[in-house]
């Protein structure tokens, strides 16, 4: 069987607990090294994951003659890390949010397109078979033309905004270790909060499933004593007159009910796609329905297939189902949105070049 050498650059929490052990224990890939700026982290992964070659600078593992990386480092470094890549012509998975600007962000879809690598972005819950349904129902026009798209995305970060990211250890196990206490919660390094960290997920997939673009960004945003946004709201208008909503609040707990999903509605019908419930159906206007079964509970999540993706990617055995391109416009959504929060105004993203 053929095998991609693969690299993971970042040896923190996301890569310790889902990238690494995805790709040593599958059968296409042969995870070659792993690289991380402190030594100490990329030699307590290998130790863990019985890795045989640790590397301090990105570049020289970028040199070890791999075919793909995963790319798990701090928000800041995405695109750094993710051009010496490219350019040295290795294929991509870099992790969410893509990068902190838009201009970065096309930037790399360019050098991707032009060296013909392939470039994804680490958004999980377009492995879902719900995903690939309410896609072909939008795009195929079976529920006509999309007039609104609503969204709500509540998640349990404001500790890791707040800087205190063992307050999760319980919750999340922590293998190897933890995210850094500035990871998430310095604007220096993580852009800003819920924006950057969490509602890159849900526009994602609304980007993705519309296979439309942001041209108009209106957006609240509250940090109340954060250095970074807890709660925001965004309204947005499409490239296709739609008009869209976007609600997110970091500040749920453990132990609570997630509210995670979307109404996507359109002139001939409306889909309702629950990522949280794991539930999805469609209602035309002619009175029918589609009820598709739920996702089980292995399913609602996947976090181990976007690394084996860009496995199947580099042998040429399966599609990009979250490609640059839609990782580019979530990041230029994003910083429309973070500078309509700064200016009290709305921001349309062709001005942002």
């Amino acid at each position: 069987m053929a095998r991609a050498r693969m690299g993971v650059i970042g040896a923190g929490w996301w890569a310790t607990q889902y990238h690494i052990p995805s790709l040593k224990t599958y059968e296409k890939a042969e995870l070659v090294g792993i690289a991380d700026v402190k030594p100490e982290k990329a030699a307590a992964a290998a130790d863990y994951y019985d890795i045989g070659d640790t590397y301090h600078d990105h570049r020289e593992l970028l040199a070890a003659g791999v075919d793909g990386v995963v790319i798990a480092v701090q928000h800041a470094y995405h695109y750094e890390v993710a051009r010496d890549a490219l350019d040295a012509g290795v294929h991509v998975l870099v992790e969410k949010p893509m990068t902190l600007t838009a201009a970065d962000a096309w930037d790399l879809v360019g050098r991707a397109k032009n060296n013909g690598l392939h470039l994804m972005v680490g958004y999980t819950s377009q492995f879902t078979r719900h995903a690939d349904a309410a896609r072909e129902i939008v795009q195929s026009g079976k529920i006509g033309d999309v007039q609104l798209v609503s969204g709500i995305f509540t998640s349990w970060v404001e500790s890791y905004l707040r800087g205190r990211p063992q307050d999760y250890a319980e919750a999340f196990g922590f293998p190897v270790t933890g995210p850094e206490p500035n990871s998430y919660s310095d604007p220096n390094i993580a852009g800003g909060g819920q924006g950057h960290l969490q509602v890159t997920h849900p526009m994602g997939m609304v980007l993705w499933v519309t296979d439309r673009r942001a041209v108009e960004v209106f957006a609240f945003m509250e940090s109340y004593d954060l250095a970074v946004d807890l709660v925001n709201s965004f309204s947005y208008r499409l490239d296709n007159g739609a008009s869209g909503t976007m609600a997110s609040t970091g500040a749920m707990r453990p132990q609570q009910r997630l509210d995670q999903g979307f109404v996507y509605a359109g002139s001939n019908g409306v889909v309702r796609q629950d990522l949280a419930g794991g539930r999805l159906e469609a209602e035309y206007h002619d009175g029918t329905f589609e009820h598709f079964t739920d996702l089980t509970e292995e399913e609602l999540y996947p976090a181990h297939l976007p690394s084996r993706g860009l496995t199947d990617l580099i042998l040429g055995e399966a599609e990009n189902r979250a490609p640059g391109e839609v990782g580019a416009r979530v990041v230029e959504f994003l910083e429309a949105g973070y500078r309509s929060a700064a200016s009290g105004c709305p921001v349309r993203v062709d001005s942002l070049v």
